[in-house]
């Protein structure tokens, strides 16, 4: 499951030069004097300098970047929140449903697909598109998806696979856009601990994939297959309504064509073929149990309901949720022994393949 996460991740853009403001190409967020439209455009509030300079603290950050993370981890909690309700009940829901083991793998694994190849090109063109556009289009969308996605019950067989696939496909775009535009603003709002901020946005992706399987079974054993997607798929069209109201029009910036950096390039460089390539190999170590381990418990154990499900992938992902940041932490303040680990590693793979080009 984890593999969903990193290829929903996208491609963050590039920092501005100075590294001091939120006002760029991507969009902004600001405070508003009297506290009531929390998100403003760039040109009316200017975000304190000190503030971003000392990084990411409670005591130290100003009230524009505290409500810009909140806003942003809010949207991840929800978004990632709406992809595990599935967990819980819909292996064994799609397996009675004429769906084989196999299809019902794809179908949980077409949401990573689909977010793995739609992020680098969100990540590209989010000058073009606007962070605020990305931001709140992609989070209605994907709540009228998952609105959509309850109402599979009335299906059966061929339509209901290819109705699956179809529903998650535009909801994993939905919830790459969005979140590929979060990752943006929270990168201006903080240029100097993108590592820790980043870390701790996780904790709330991490929160959203560990609070959807309890949710859902819950919602599951009490109304049915339908209705842990009308409650998560309402929360998500209700906090996309209230950013759309929250965040104004952001200054026109795309008046001409902007002139952005090769994508195939970015994909050859050995360090992004070296990280993604190990985030897939250690997320797919987890994510295998998505579809089997539901329909599994449920025939071993006939007395274990959905609930007892989503609680049972509840303790399997906490981990995830309570480490992220303190690997974002260690990554900031720990910079001088990571640096003089990755020399370590770059000499020996130096040296290997000297002694193999000299044999």
């Amino acid at each position: 499951m984890m593999e969903e996460h990193e290829g929903l991740r996208g491609a963050s853009p590039p920092l501005t030069s100075t590294g001091k403001s939120l006002n760029s190409q991507y969009g902004s967020v600001a405070m508003l004097p009297d506290g009531a439209n929390a998100l403003a455009d760039p040109s009316e509030t200017p975000v304190e300098e000190d503030a971003s300079s000392e990084g990411f603290s409670c005591t130290k950050a100003s009230r524009v970047q505290i409500f810009t993370f909140v806003c942003i981890a809010l949207n991840n909690f929800i978004a990632f929140c709406s992809y595990s309700i599935v967990f819980a009940f819909f292996p064994g829901e799609a397996l009675q449903r004429g769906a084989s083991q196999i299809t019902v793998g794809f179908i949980i694994a077409i949401y990573a697909i689909v977010g793995l190849v739609a992020g680098p090109f969100f990540g590209k063109y989010l000058t073009s598109i606007g962070s605020r556009f990305m931001l709140i289009g992609g989070l209605l969308l994907s709540g009228v998806c998952t609105v959509l996605f309850g109402f599979l019950q009335y299906t059966e067989g061929t339509t209901f696979i290819v109705l699956c696939f179809a529903i998650r496909s535009i909801e994993a775009l939905a919830v790459s856009a969005s979140s590929t535009a979060g990752a943006a603003i929270l990168t201006h709002a903080f240029p100097n601990n993108v590592a820790k901020v980043m870390g701790a946005l996780e904790s709330f992706t991490g929160l959203g994939l560990m609070a959807g399987p309890p949710i859902g079974g819950f919602l599951c054993d009490a109304g049915g297959f339908r209705l842990p997607f009308l409650v998560v798929g309402g929360v998500l069209l209700c906090c996309g309504v209230c950013l759309w109201i929250l965040v104004p029009q952001q200054p026109d910036e795309n008046k001409g064509e902007k002139k952005t950096g090769s994508l195939l390039s970015l994909l050859k460089l050995p360090a992004i073929i070296f990280t993604s390539g190990l985030g897939v190999v250690i997320a797919s170590t987890t994510s295998f149990l998505d579809p089997v381990l539901q329909p599994y418990l449920a025939k071993k154990y006939k007395y274990l309901t959905p609930t007892h499900m989503g609680l049972i992938f509840l303790l399997f992902l906490s981990v995830y949720a309570i480490l992220a940041p303190l690997w974002g932490w260690i990554a900031d303040t720990k910079k001088s022994t990571l640096d003089a680990h990755r020399r370590t590693c770059n000499n020996g793979v130096r040296n290997w393949r000297g002694r193999v080009t000299h044999l």
